[in-house]
């Protein structure tokens, strides 16, 4: 009686403890992947959803121009901000955001942003582009979005994605 008491009380072997210690070291392999992907995931989400407003806000302007001209055209609004963010998430700038192109299609951030955002319009097409280096490798992902004019109706594009997790 006394031994088994002992037993019982005495602990866990180093085996023991090896073993969870080894699991522990699995499961971290693989969540710790897992978990950045999900995070790169949810800040693409950002890109998805401004080229939607941007698509939008050019729509539109279109329409709206095709009633105030003779010849309705898309807006040119430039990179904003300047570069492309690397691995980090660019300060709010809403001033930037007033500038020709972007205020005319009523697009503008007033919280940071991991992407950077362009607007190339013509007379009878746009696109626009999202573009970011979520992990500082230098290579960007790009988000792109275009809409052409075609007898009087606009035909727009499902976003096309490029090195998404980039």
């Amino acid at each position: 009686m006394k031994r088994s008491i002992k037993r019982l009380m005495a602990g866990f072997t180093l085996v023991e403890l090896m073993i969870v210690v080894v699991i522990l070291g699995i499961l971290a392999a693989v969540a710790i992947p897992a978990f950045t992907r999900y995070v790169k995931r949810s800040k693409t989400s950002e890109a998805t959803g401004n080229l939607a407003k941007i698509y939008q806000g050019e729509v539109s302007y279109y329409q709206a121009s095709a009633e105030r001209v003779t010849q309705a055209s898309f807006v040119n609004a430039a990179a904003n901000p300047g570069t492309a963010p690397s691995s980090g998430k660019y300060a709010p700038n809403v001033a930037a955001w007033n500038a020709t192109g972007w205020r005319e299609i009523g697009f503008t951030l007033d919280t940071g942003c991991y992407y950077q955002y362009t607007a190339a319009g013509t007379t009878d097409s746009f696109t626009a582009t999202a573009n970011g280096d979520l992990d500082g490798d230098g290579t960007l992902s790009t988000f792109q979005r275009v809409g052409a004019a075609a007898g009087g109706e606009i035909q727009g594009a499902p976003v096309g994605i490029t090195e998404e997790l980039e």
